[in-house]
């Protein structure tokens, strides 16, 4: 079974717990402000967990927003939270490797909070030509992932926290041979453990860039936060955007 199949559920939330939904609302502040949507656009939010940033893209724009993840507990907890009497968004089920969606459909793709890097390199590739595929010619993108220098240069090998009675001890490793980085999750209470595990492949600017590259894109710009802070070794993230050739 591959590591995400396991992971994404409520366990994961606990963990992720800081990634709350004002901080959804402020991305979807910078999200915005980044592309140049309109009112109705159709959006995939490609991986989209428990759906924190939709409802806002949807009161924020009217936008149409479809959310795609393989967590029934994720998309479980994005469908409860929709306001009732609302139209959008919608939640689908499916691998982020098979889209299930026609050609040139959306007039925005978003992938955020590292959802990128998952699989093996031909099939990363391969996500990023999905991308491409149900975009509309000049459709919009943006991929918010992990900056690999500052992870290189700041990784914490092992942190220890409590929480709700539970322990959380968390693994950290740079696998250089396999450019990935891999976290241990171990979960501890009674005298209970489970542990779980992370792998993302770490993809410097210059990869990224020629990847979406060759799958058509042309990419606007490259920065280190919503905010529109420059990128470069030290900043917090690496979020690329711009649109389908």
């Amino acid at each position: 079974m591959e590591w995400f199949h396991r992971w994404f559920g409520e366990e994961y939330l606990l963990v992720y717990e800081h990634r709350d939904n004002r901080e959804a609302e402020c991305e979807v502040e910078g999200i915005t402000g980044l592309l140049d949507l309109k009112r109705g656009d159709l959006i995939l939010d490609l991986c989209c967990g428990p759906g924190r940033h939709d409802t806002f893209l949807v009161h924020k724009g009217g936008y149409k927003v479809y959310g795609l993840d393989f967590s029934m507990i994720m998309l479980k907890i994005a469908a409860d939270a929709v306001p009732s009497g609302y139209e959008y968004p919608r939640y689908i089920r499916a691998d982020a490797r098979k889209l299930p969606f026609a050609d040139e459909v959306f007039d925005c793709v978003l992938n955020l909070f590292t959802s990128f890097g998952y699989f093996e390199d031909a099939e990363n590739m391969g996500l990023v030509a999905a991308m491409a595929r149900v975009l509309k010619p000049g459709g919009q993108f943006l991929i918010d992932y992990l900056n690999p220098p500052k992870i290189r240069s700041e990784l914490v090998g092992k942190t220890t926290r409590e929480k709700e009675g539970m322990t959380i001890t968390e693994e950290r490793e740079i696998n250089e041979s396999e450019r990935r980085v891999e976290k241990t999750i171990t979960l501890t209470w009674d005298n209970t453990s489970q542990t779980f595990h992370e792998s993302v492949r770490l993809y410097e600017v210059d990869d990224m860039l020629g990847m979406l590259e060759s799958a058509g894109f042309k990419v606007k710009d490259v920065i280190g936060s919503m905010d529109g802070t420059p990128y470069g070794p030290d900043a917090e993230r690496m979020i690329l955007y711009g649109s389908k050739r």
